[in-house]
């Protein structure tokens, strides 16, 4: 809809605002003929009511017509078109509307004044009709930026609402409820290793409490806290989950968005490891490639049980987190195959400044 006709006040302003105009064409008229102001407006009146509509219409023509380089040819071709078009309509229907007051007072007096004031009514509607034009491109610009910024705000929105999720999701209660269960049996059977997991837990609770508002770690601080939660998790599913990581140790010291890794693993632990009797092999891969990070974390998953690997919540987040951190440089790929869940993610190396702030 017409940005000057979404509502009644603006409708009103519009209508007032070409008033000026009718009274401006009606002086110039009872100037250049021996009309008066009254007989000026009932000529003109009706006649710039209709250019009025004429002047609005050229909004939906210009938002047919893009202002683009490529098409300046099309676009000069088209608004010529239309002005000759609508100049040429606009001027018959004034002339038939003289031709009527002349057959209704009996007399040829109109269709002299029309005669008079047509050169003024041509030079009106080609000024009226590039006025438009401009004014309707100028809508058009302010009401794209204001799109635009809505879809940032929104934009914004997801990832803050992601951010949110991500911050409530870094210490899982169903995760420490079994932990602590597992170390609860743990205590009684080996002292040695429930100490081990209980260093594990703390540093995996220290990890989760110090990084979750920061934005960025390094590659091995991520990996080590990792390491912690699949130790503790080992201790519950026992020899079903099992790992095997292949890392470039060159990316030791590299910095990535914090808990990028994380929520593929857990992933992996949750769909594929835990539905499974037999359980599986976890195998996480980082290596660089070209101007990238490469990150591939894999599992198996037995399809026939009644929660196969899916697209957890988690990394839903990720992909909001990362799309907000890099960009669009960063790639994430899901693939599902009949056996197989596989992640692949390409993360560009941070710069130094951020590396500096880590």
């Amino acid at each position: 809809m017409h940005p000057l006709l979404k509502s009644f006040k603006h409708t009103i302003l519009t209508i007032l605002a070409w008033l000026p105009l009718i009274a401006g064409l009606a002086f110039v008229h009872t100037v250049t003929t021996n009309a008066t102001y009254s007989q000026a407006f009932i000529l003109l009146f009706p006649v710039m009511i209709l250019e009025m509509f004429i002047f609005l219409s050229v909004w939906y023509v210009c938002k047919a017509t893009p202002l683009e380089k490529n098409n300046i040819g099309i676009f000069i071709l088209r608004h010529l078109t239309t002005i000759v078009v609508m100049t040429t309509i606009w001027i018959q229907v004034a002339m038939l509307y003289s031709e009527g007051l002349n057959k209704l007072q009996g007399v040829t007096f109109w269709r002299e004044q029309f005669n008079a004031i047509f050169p003024v009514l041509l030079v009106s509607g080609f000024f009226l009709y590039f006025l438009s034009a401009l004014l309707s491109y100028l809508l058009l610009a302010v009401e794209e930026t204001r799109q635009a910024e809505q879809e940032n705000l929104q934009s914004q929105l997801k990832a803050s609402q992601a951010e949110l999720r991500f911050l409530k999701s870094t210490i899982h209660p169903h995760f420490l409820f079994n932990s602590f269960t597992a170390l609860g049996a743990l205590t009684k059977k080996s002292a040695d290793k429930a100490q081990l997991v209980c260093q594990q837990l703390a540093e995996f609770l220290r990890y989760s409490l110090t990084y979750s508002t920061k934005e960025n770690v390094t590659i091995k601080e991520e990996l080590d806290h990792i390491q912690n939660y699949l130790g503790v998790e080992k201790i519950r599913l026992g020899s079903r989950l099992r790992t095997n990581f292949e890392i470039d140790k060159t990316l030791m010291d590299k910095t990535i968005l914090s808990f990028s890794l994380q929520p593929l693993i857990e992933n992996a632990v949750k769909h594929g490891i835990e539905p499974s009797i037999a359980g599986a092999e976890i195998s996480v891969i980082l290596k660089p490639q070209e101007e990238n990070i490469f990150v591939q974390v894999s599992n198996q998953y037995d399809k026939n049980t009644k929660s196969d690997n899916s697209i957890g919540h988690g990394i839903s987040n990720l992909k909001l987190r990362l799309n907000k951190y890099y960009g669009e440089e960063a790639k994430i790929l899901i693939y599902k195959g009949e056996s197989t869940f596989s992640v692949k993610m390409y993360l560009p190396y941070v710069n130094r400044m951020m590396e500096a702030e880590a």
